[in-house]
């Protein structure tokens, strides 16, 4: 995939020389600019929402997101390391919460855990799926990146995300479901 960017990134520069050769560096300089823009502002999102997950961890109410999702994880993973859990209900809720690249270091640790004991190929895939479907009622960081472009109604993705999301995660779901074996099914 780093070869077709880098081959569209050549093959275009190459052209705007050819075609327009005074807009090629201030092209190339804007381009930077509106990255790093951009960046900036979803570094701004992000840390607020590490933040509000930092309070939720050091004021106790994360074990509490834990334990009001055991039943549920329990139902699409079947038994889970406690640590695990604990870190999949956190990166859950915050998909939930539409937060997708503040999730990633929480869903690393759920995986760290997981691979630590036997029989758990079936809830990585699991959450693998939901990880890469997650349904959002609140897609923040698209509606960030909307308001970021000027956007005069960022939040009317809101109804379609949360239909998109969630007919996504039920398929997802319900495939992995049908096509992987759970080693813990009657456990």
């Amino acid at each position: 995939m780093n070869a077709i960017f880098g081959l569209v990134l050549i093959s275009s520069t190459i052209i705007l020389i050819f075609n327009h050769p005074d807009k090629v560096l201030s092209a190339m300089l804007l381009g930077g600019e509106k990255a790093l823009s951009l960046t900036l502002k979803m570094v701004v999102v992000y840390a607020v929402w590490l933040g509000v997950f930092e309070l939720l961890s050091r004021s106790g109410l994360s074990n509490k997101i834990a334990k009001a999702f055991k039943p549920l994880n329990k139902l699409l993973f079947g038994p889970l390391p406690e640590k695990a859990n604990d870190f999949m209900s956190l990166n859950i809720s915050a998909n939930v919460l539409g937060m997708s690249g503040a999730t990633t270091p929480m869903g690393i640790k759920s995986i760290q855990e997981l691979e630590k004991h036997p029989n758990t190929n079936y809830a990585i895939t699991m959450f693998f799926v939901i990880n890469a479907t997650s349904v959002q009622i609140i897609p923040s960081s698209v509606m960030a990146l909307r308001t970021s472009m000027g956007s005069c109604a960022p939040a009317d993705i809101i109804l379609p995300t949360i239909l998109a999301t969630a007919l996504s995660t039920v398929i997802g779901v319900l495939l992995v479901k049908i096509f992987v074996k759970n080693p813990n099914k009657n456990v």
